[in-house]
């Protein structure tokens, strides 16, 4: 399945023009802002520029999308009708630092990247990825449905207060949702893809698991690929 959308250059150069926000950390969001707690950074405002300029770009196809198009949308009248839901900060943890010993959460460093969700009529659709380039907020790619939707499902089953994490590990093929809240050890949510390189098994209830539980699985991959 296509995932990703890379922007073509004609419109990166409008987006960097339009979205001339400064980088850096955005104040006030946190790593993983949900909807209610979002702030209006310089981010997310390029991300809702840029959001609003790939939608433009399609409106002389009349009704039509082009094959393989990475948001869930029908035609060009729903695409008009997208906004920004939660973004948040994509953390790789660092894979020397885990096979040596240290934990999910202390290995996880900030890339610096961003992603928002797209929406449409509360749902999920996509998402937009941004990173910082000459000291403005730029934004990449679009895409990643299947991504967000599991992601959103995590996020809306956590209870209030709960501060969330987005985590890679490139080495491991893995993505988790890490998930704190009232001061106990965090416990992670694995994606698909972490499900599917990790061999996990489907879990009920809240389907979070402790890190001692994921740990071994998780160097042994990072292992495997740290030798190649």
């Amino acid at each position: 399945m296509k995932t990703r959308y890379l922007i073509p250059a004609g419109m990166a150069l409008l987006a960097g023009m339009a979205c001339a926000a400064q980088a850096g950390q955005p104040a006030g969001e946190a790593d993983f802002a949900a909807p209610a707690a979002r702030v209006e950074t310089p981010a997310r405002s390029s991300a809702g520029a840029a959001l609003r300029q790939f939608a433009a770009q399609f409106r002389g196809e009349a009704g039509g999308l082009p094959a393989g198009f990475p948001l869930q949308v029908a035609d060009v009248a729903e695409l008009a009708d997208t906004s920004l839901g939660y973004g948040f900060q994509v953390y790789d943890v660092d894979a020397n630092s885990l096979a040596a010993g240290s934990s999910l959460s202390a290995a996880a460093r900030a890339t610096g990247s961003w992603r928002f969700a797209v929406m449409r009529e509360g749902r999920p659709i996509g998402l937009v990825t941004l990173v910082q380039e000459g000291g403005q907020w730029q934004a990449v790619s679009f895409g990643g449905a299947g991504l967000v939707q599991e992601m959103d499902a995590v996020v809306k089953a956590q209870v209030a207060g709960a501060s969330l994490r987005y985590l890679r590990v490139p080495q491991a093929t893995a993505d988790f949702v890490e998930v704190s809240s009232g001061g106990k050890a965090a416990r992670f949510a694995p994606l698909r893809a972490a499900r599917e390189a990790l061999l996990l098994k489907a879990r009920g209830g809240d389907g979070l698991m402790a890190e001692a539980e994921l740990l071994p699985e998780l160097r042994d991959a990072v292992a495997r690929n740290l030798d190649r």
